[in-house]
């Protein structure tokens, strides 16, 4: 059941927005609304035993292969003697215990990499920063901060998974020649939906961008998060990469007639449900990310766009290495059978492996060669600039 709490500061802003509430404030307040949201409050559960999966909840190999990653992002930008890796959206630590873990396998070697890296959580919520800590307390060289905000200036990577996807939406409908707000409507103490035009003159200029040639009833979500997110993180580092993994797609693609209904779901116990309004704070919710949007606002802030793949591609280039390392399946032991299993999952073309998608910002960082894990990059960059006809 929804807290009567959320619920009803849902109903008084409902009402004091003259019956409408912008769905994009409904999402904030169902996810992270200080007492009540899904993940303020700690409901968000990853994992078999959680409301859905994630790359890291597949297993320890994910967070091993990004160790890699920021390794070989640290030898290219010539080994700098403090290398900072940044995560935000850590949840209960997991992938950050994984990245670490396998950093601190190589330290016991006498590793230059090791004694330049350390590791910062973003985290806002106090509620999972007292889970990582738990989590966590067996590292040393790991802090957290609050929001990007507090971020010291930093040469390193940044990363995310499964972040941009949560932050909060617009959702907008077209009617055939106009497009139109969605918002939260109270229909008899139910929520509905219920649309209006756009007056926002934010979301107005985000309208002027959007096809007008769609069947009528296409819905579209705007997120103008992004933006902001980027322009921060640019102001903060110094050299070094944003490398974020999320579900999505670019170009042409986002405008597929299969997607005329929006990519708004809502998960609960592993079940999905296209309509996000009921129970607000006991359900994860979630829009897919445009990547394309993304990587345009990246390049107006100043980063550069230094690669685009789907997970398979770039799970692929990043385990090459250790595969290659392997040697004859009988003779591995049983973590590595269980790492190769995990890695099989993530590759799945029916599953994760073309749904995830990773991106690669760089500023002050060489493009050239790409990355291990880019070196098979599919769809690449080129995807990124395609333009729905209007």
């Amino acid at each position: 059941m929804p807290s009567v709490d959320l619920h009803q500061e849902i109903f008084n802003e409902i009402e004091a927005g003259g019956g409408a509430l912008p769905f994009r404030r409904f999402m904030e307040l169902a996810l992270y609304h200080p007492e009540h949201g899904y993940y303020a409050s700690g409901h968000a559960r990853i994992g078999k035993e959680g409301d859905f999966f994630t790359s890291i909840s597949v297993g320890r190999i994910y967070g091993r292969l990004l160790a890699s990653v920021c390794r070989e992002v640290w030898d290219r930008l010539d080994r700098p003697e403090a290398f900072t890796i940044v995560e935000q959206g850590a949840n209960d630590g997991s992938m950050a215990a994984d990245i670490l873990g396998a950093i601190r396998e190589v330290e016991e070697q006498d590793d230059d990499f090791s004694r330049a890296a350390s590791y910062l959580i973003v985290e806002p919520f106090g509620i999972n920063q007292r889970r990582q800590k738990e989590k966590l307390r067996a590292f040393p060289h790991i802090g957290w901060v609050s929001s990007n905000d507090d971020l010291p200036e930093f040469t390193g990577i940044h990363l995310s998974n499964e972040l941009l996807d949560a932050f909060p939406v617009d959702s907008l409908r077209w009617d055939g020649c106009a497009w139109e707000e969605e918002c939260v409507g109270n229909n008899e103490g139910a929520l509905s939906w219920k649309t209006r035009p756009v007056t926002d003159s934010a979301l107005a200029e985000a309208v002027r961008l959007l096809p007008a040639n769609l069947p009528a009833g296409f819905r579209v979500e705007v997120n103008p998060g992004m933006k902001p997110w980027l322009e921060t993180l640019h102001a903060k580092l110094k050299r070094g990469l944003i490398l974020t993994v999320d579900y999505g797609q670019a170009g042409d693609d986002r405008y597929a007639p299969h997607r005329a209904d929006g990519t708004l779901l809502a998960y609960r116990n592993h079940e999905r449900f296209n309509d996000p309004l009921p129970d607000p704070g006991q359900r994860d919710i979630s829009a897919q990310v445009d990547f394309t949007t993304l990587a345009q606002s990246a390049r107006d802030v100043g980063f550069g766009i230094l690669a685009y793949s789907d997970q398979h591609h770039f799970l692929v280039g990043a385990a090459e290495p250790w595969l290659r390392s392997l040697g004859d399946f009988t003779e591995k032991s049983d973590a590595a059978k269980s790492d190769l299993r995990a890695l099989q999952a993530l590759l799945n073309p029916g599953s994760m492996g073309m749904q995830f998608k990773a991106i690669a910002l760089g500023k002050d960082f060489p493009a050239e060669p790409p990355l291990g894990c880019f070196k098979y990059q599919r769809p690449g960059i080129g995807a990124l600039s395609a333009e729905a006809a209007v």
